[in-house]
């Protein structure tokens, strides 16, 4: 679980880097850009931005130590099928885009009256991802052994 570990720990440090980002980066680039370099923005802009991103950073360089504090060095070792992995990250995945877009599509709903059809397009995939796990498994099957000739299957 430590290599797995290690990969979530650096996903998660990835993302919180590029997602403060690209959460800042249009201001920083816009015809105001120089406001925020002002003396009374200018603590809130480190303390918005500058902390997530040296923590994402950090999470990235560490994930091998955090690991290894997570699991101890005297774990025995716990077999996890790439199968179970799939099926939980997709699921995972699946409930990330429905709550972030449900809101999106609510809010453009009652501002505009109009529907949001990409906000929808991602709700009904992201239901997609949580409800067909099993179809999602099975074509992750078919690729993971595409090309092998019956080599390597399971």
């Amino acid at each position: 679980m430590k290599p797995f570990s290690v990969l979530m720990i650096r996903l998660l440090g990835l993302y919180l880097f590029l997602e403060t980002l690209f959460s800042v980066l249009p201001a920083l680039l816009g015809p105001t850009a120089g406001e925020l370099w002002s003396g009374e923005v200018l603590p809130i802009l480190i303390a918005t931005v500058a902390v997530p991103m040296l923590g994402g950073v950090l999470l990235w360089c560490s994930a091998g130590r955090l690991a290894d504090r997570l699991h101890g060095d005297g774990e025995a070792e716990v077999r996890v099928k790439d199968d179970d992995l799939v099926r939980a990250g997709t699921f995972l995945i699946g409930v990330y885009l429905v709550v972030r877009h449900v809101g999106v599509l609510v809010g453009v709903y009652s501002a505009s009256g109009a529907v949001a059809y990409d906000a929808l397009v991602v709700v009904v995939a992201g239901i997609g991802m949580m409800l067909g796990g099993r179809c999602l498994v099975a074509l992750y099957r078919r690729a993971r052994t595409f090309g092998l000739d019956g080599e390597g299957r399971s």
